[in-house]
């Protein structure tokens, strides 16, 4: 087989950075913390709020004792535990109060200090039970992420399983039809039989290729150049057939593959037989060649034209595909309608029949 490739171009995607710093701050509250860490973290926190209070006292208007303790309370609460910021808030209190609250070196209470100890335990008290809140918040969020998940996951194990289930019939059908085709004497019954049989088993090979239920389009090049062969193969002429390709990347929606591909399934096979019907001999190539493009139209879409080329006789003169009473072009046809597209086939100028749909994408 000779595939002509067409360069695709991969798009970057940068991550949001600002939401990946917060899903690892929130991964680092909700952590579970050991006595140990904890006990080092809160006391870390509260010996250098302590140290950077003392360096500071000098440049510090009076009236500010509390000010590089409010942080380590925070932090603590927040990457420690509950506890440890608890614990934190009321060493810090007692460090204040001794060292930077008149009269210093003290921990008795008059009026002014006994004020001030009011407004610091009503701040630290609001810092506490504020994260104790936001930790309860990000744990209801995080139970219902994981439901989430959890149902997402099922709901695509049962998607895959029904659609896995639905190719099997499929395939089952195309297997009795093959089988019944081979006990009937008649020609004319069995090719109905067996092109039955190969409609049906692409439509179960279509549906294990686009059974991903987050997928939300098709690269039709890809789509196009995996199902070809397996096309020829069903229709039994693969031996003979040469496909080539001349594909540009093109991206369709998820509904729009499956009346897309059994279109070019059936192009394909009709190429496939009238070809090998216009062979001198057994032993002649048929050389089938798939073109896709896209051009951008007026309306800011693009039109998309997909075209067969085979080496048949042609089409006979007169032939219009709209009444057409063949049964694949019948097929192809309503297919084309469900894309909005137009379907034409017509003899190329240097022989065999073009067979084209074209529509907006």
């Amino acid at each position: 087989m000779d595939l002509i490739e067409t360069p695709s171009q991969v798009w970057p995607t940068q991550g949001d950075a600002p939401q990946g710093m917060l899903a690892r701050v929130t991964e680092m509250t909700l952590a579970k913390r050991s006595l140990w860490y904890e006990i080092v973290f809160s006391g870390s926190a509260f010996a250098l709020a302590l140290y950077i209070r003392f360096i500071s006292d000098p440049m510090l208007p009076p009236g500010f004792p509390f000010l590089t303790f409010f942080p380590a309370v925070l932090l603590s609460s927040a990457f420690a535990s509950v506890r440890a910021g608890v614990v934190v808030a009321v060493a810090s209190g007692l460090a204040a109060r001794y060292f930077f609250i008149a009269p210093v070196e003290s921990l008795s209470l008059n009026g002014a200090s006994a004020v001030a100890m009011g407004f610091y335990a009503l701040v630290v008290l609001t810092e506490i039970l504020l994260i104790s809140a936001v930790k309860q918040a990000l744990l209801r969020l995080r139970a219902a992420q994981q439901r989430s998940a959890d149902l997402a996951t099922s709901s695509a194990l049962m998607f895959s399983e029904l659609q896995h289930r639905v190719s099997n019939n499929l395939a089952t059908v195309a297997a009795l039809l093959r089988l019944q085709a081979g006990q009937t004497s008649d020609a004319a019954a069995k090719q109905v039989l067996s092109v039955a049989q190969v409609r049906i088993d692409t439509i179960a090979r279509l549906q294990r290729r686009l059974h991903s239920p987050n997928l939300q389009s098709v690269a039709v090049a890809d789509f196009i150049r995996d199902m070809a062969a397996d096309t020829i193969d069903s229709a039994g002429a693969g031996a003979n057939v040469t496909l080539k390709f001349q594909l540009t990347p093109v991206q369709v929606a998820h509904e729009k593959a499956i009346p897309l591909g059994l279109i070019v399934s059936e192009f394909l096979m009709n190429a496939a037989e009238h070809s090998t019907a216009a062979q001198d001999s057994a032993s002649e190539t048929v050389v089938i060649t798939i073109l896709l493009s896209q051009e951008p139209t007026e309306t800011e879409t693009h039109l998309v034209t997909l075209d067969v080329h085979d080496s048949g006789k042609g089409v006979p003169e007169g032939f219009d595909v709209e009444t057409s009473k063949s049964l694949g072009i019948s097929i192809a046809r309503q297919f084309a309608l469900q894309l909005s597209g137009k379907l034409s086939l017509f003899n190329a100028p240097n022989g065999g029949v073009i067979s084209r749909l074209q529509f907006e994408n």
